[in-house]
């Protein structure tokens, strides 16, 4: 009976103890799910899927950036000319870059159209005329940078006076052109004049007596390069006479056949006519290779009496004196033969007639050197008074090339 007891009474014992801590450990969970409670001891709690206060907030979680965001790798580039002018630049690049191609890839006298990759042909544009990356380098590369020469126009003076005086229009040339190719050496201008040199203000280009050929591209002016900016550049030509005209009037010759041949064309009555060689450079002619000149007198005259007229051509004008005496006439006579260059006798056929004498002349430069211009003296032979009147005199002298002289 008394071992009964014992043990229903420790039963209920042990039944009460585990309730008890149940219930204390239930209280405590309840108060940690209050708010506020320290989140780090309910990492176990899961919240309500149906109320939207029991979620919890999370910050943005940062993820790897995509490679379209990611800085482009940079790879160098040597940069060459295609003109092989010798400019070369170096520098990094990447696509979509922009390069400042006023620094480093300038030409003057050319306009840049891009960098390739190809020294001879355009085969893959790496950069373009604006200077924009516009391909993906994925290597380091070498590169050439293209141009194109750019287009001028060339304008002439001659003489100092508007070119188009001369007929000479403006011509359109390429910076890289010869300009031998372009410059009108050579041509005769205003019928008498020879253009043979060319010039940029005080600059010399080129001119016909002269092998050198001057590049439009290496033509400079006082350090500064002619071909800078400008579209529309003046050049001025210089001429040589290669022809001399004169015409004269009505005048009346008294010619007196009872005098002395040399007498008669030097008596201060009579008549000379003709122009000194002022405009005439010899030296250029012959450095040009004229070597002959072509002289043309056309006189018309009108005979009063009966007889022969004559002219004569000289390239020195005789210093009459009439106070001279025989000896110094002598002497004069003596030297002015080294000056005739020709004669010539006409007969007219009727009296108070107009009828005209050509005398032509092939005479060497070299000789008309020796003189100071071409004069015409007129004379006259017959019986009597002969006088007689020169109508007209025209005098040409044309400066040519001969191969057989």
């Amino acid at each position: 009976m008394k071992h009964f007891l014992k043990k229903k009474i420790y039963f209920p014992l042990s039944i009460l103890l585990f309730c008890f801590l149940c219930s204390c450990g239930s209280r405590e969970t309840e108060a940690n799910a209050k708010p506020g409670a320290d989140s780090s001891d309910s990492a176990t709690i899961t919240p309500s899927a149906n109320k939207e206060e029991d979620r919890p907030k999370t910050e943005p979680v940062s993820t790897p950036a995509s490679s379209s965001t990611r800085q482009p790798v940079r790879y160098h580039a040597m940069i060459y000319d295609n003109l092989s002018k010798g400019t070369t630049r170096e520098l990094d690049i990447a696509e979509g870059d922009t390069i400042d191609i006023d620094e480093f890839i300038q030409l003057l006298g050319y306009n840049f159209i891009g960098c390739y990759d190809s020294p001879t042909q355009k085969d893959e544009k790496y950069i373009d005329e604006d200077g924009l990356v516009c391909t993906e380098v994925v290597s380091d590369v070498v590169l050439y940078a293209w141009y194109e020469p750019k287009n001028y126009t060339l304008s002439f003076t001659c003489n100092d006076k508007d070119g188009s005086e001369y007929g000479l229009q403006n011509i359109n040339v390429a910076y890289d052109s010869d300009i031998c190719e372009f410059l009108p050496l050579n041509r005769i201008v205003g019928e008498n004049q020879l253009i043979y040199s060319a010039s940029y203000g005080e600059l010399f280009l080129t001119d016909i007596t002269s092998d050198q050929k001057v590049l439009l591209n290496n033509a400079t002016f006082q350090g500064s390069d002619i071909f800078m900016e400008n579209a529309r550049i003046v050049l001025n030509l210089e001429t040589v006479t290669v022809s001399m005209e004169e015409n004269f009037g009505l005048q009346e010759v008294c010619i007196k056949d009872d005098y002395d041949q040399f007498e008669q064309r030097f008596k201060d009555e009579y008549i000379c006519d003709g122009f000194p060689f002022e405009d005439v450079d010899f030296e250029l002619l012959e450095k040009l290779g004229f070597n002959t000149a072509i002289i043309n007198v056309t006189c018309s005259i009108r005979e009063k009496d009966d007889g022969e007229q004559e002219i004569y051509v000289y390239n020195m004008t005789y210093e009459n004196n009439k106070d001279d005496g025989k000896k110094e006439q002598k002497n004069k006579k003596k030297e002015m033969e080294d000056f005739l260059l020709g004669q010539k006798t006409h007969d007219c056929e009727k009296e108070d007639v107009e009828e005209t004498t050509i005398l032509t002349l092939e005479v060497p430069i070299s000789r008309l050197k020796t003189g100071t211009g071409i004069y015409v003296y007129y004379g006259a032979n017959g019986f009597g008074d002969d006088d007689w009147y020169r109508v007209h005199t025209n005098i040409n002298v044309k400066f040519e090339q001969r191969l057989d002289k």
